[in-house]
């Protein structure tokens, strides 16, 4: 689960660390720690920059539905949709999941239903 590539996305270390093993959320205000990186941590909830909700939702949605149940915590399951609706698939998106799928044997079947949806 670990070392699944559809799990495993560039990030900076420093807010990397900072985030920690927090829930994400919506929070209140823009505190911007982090300069130009539009990430807020606090209280122990992490939100992240705006055009990264639906790709992190999509994220938890297939470790859920490849790991099964208890990946997304219930708190957070309309959250995850909420975040899916707001930011869709780009591009990018759907072709990271083609090149991972060629290197790792299988289907995100959550961004790849997405990405013919939207046509990409």
């Amino acid at each position: 689960m670990q070392a699944d590539l559809y799990n495993l996305v560039p990030a900076i270390g420093e807010v990397n660390g900072d985030r920690s093993n927090y829930s994400y959320a919506m929070l209140q205000g823009e505190q911007r720690e982090y300069g130009s990186c539009n990430m807020e941590i606090d209280d122990q909830k992490a939100e992240p920059p705006d055009d990264k909700f639906g790709d992190i939702a999509r994220t938890y949605m297939y470790m859920e539905s490849a790991y099964g149940r208890g990946v997304i915590s219930g708190k957070n399951v309309k959250l995850f949709e909420a975040w899916n609706r707001m930011d869709p698939v780009d591009k990018w998106e759907c072709e990271r999941a083609r090149l991972i799928e060629k290197i790792q044997g299988n289907r995100n079947m959550i961004v790849a239903n997405a990405c013919q949806e939207a046509g990409l």
